[in-house]
């Protein structure tokens, strides 16, 4: 039988970050609220962060992460179209929990070291994309005149797009209307006279 670890005092402090942020809101958040819902001192966040930024950001992490790695896990085992198309449909999928990434925007408005941490985060993501876009290119099935810097982009705007649709919980469109769509897209940027 295999025992069980108990959470560490830093997975304790971001399930309790993402508590407290999702009822409060980032701004209102106190970091002694955090350390409430923990369960510890203020000095056992400040051990381990240098403030609330830096605790929201790991926060935004564990969550994305999760996801992307669950993802991308598999993506050796996929075709980079079937792969993107999977991203694409993803960006319909509700979330069992509010985006804390919409949280970090609109206070990064105000935040200029939030701000910088948000862009560094989203230009890793948008890297990531790129990668899948060279691969593309490689395999034949993305043009390799196609920006890539621009075609990340557009992937990234269009996902953070539909984390503001999901969060104001507006009825989404038919999956296979959608897919349908994303797989035009696709087409579009296929090389010209391939088949897709």
């Amino acid at each position: 039988m295999t025992a069980v670890s108990a959470p560490s005092t830093r997975e304790r402090l971001i399930a309790a970050a993402i508590e407290v942020f999702v009822a409060d809101g980032y701004e209102r958040a106190r970091v002694h609220d955090v350390a409430r819902a923990a369960g510890m001192t203020t000095g056992a966040i400040y051990a381990n962060y240098r403030g609330k930024a830096d605790l929201l950001f790991d926060a935004i992490a564990d969550r994305a992460d999760t996801e992307l790695d669950g993802l991308l896990e598999g993506a050796a085992s996929h075709e980079t179209r079937e792969l993107l198309e999977v991203l694409g449909d993803r960006l319909l999928q509700p979330r069992r929990q509010p985006p804390l990434l919409l949280e970090a925007i609109a206070a990064a408005r105000r935040d200029s070291t939030l701000a910088a941490r948000l862009r560094e985060r989203l230009g890793t993501r948008e890297d990531l994309v790129a990668q899948l876009i060279h691969q593309g290119k490689r395999d034949g099935s993305i043009d390799p005149d196609i920006d890539t810097d621009v075609l990340a982009r557009f992937c990234v705007t269009l996902a953070l797009g539909a984390l503001a649709v999901r969060s104001l919980e507006l009825d989404p469109p038919e999956a296979e209307e959608w897919h349908s769509l994303i797989a035009r897209l696709l087409d579009a940027c296929a090389p010209a006279g391939e088949p897709t």
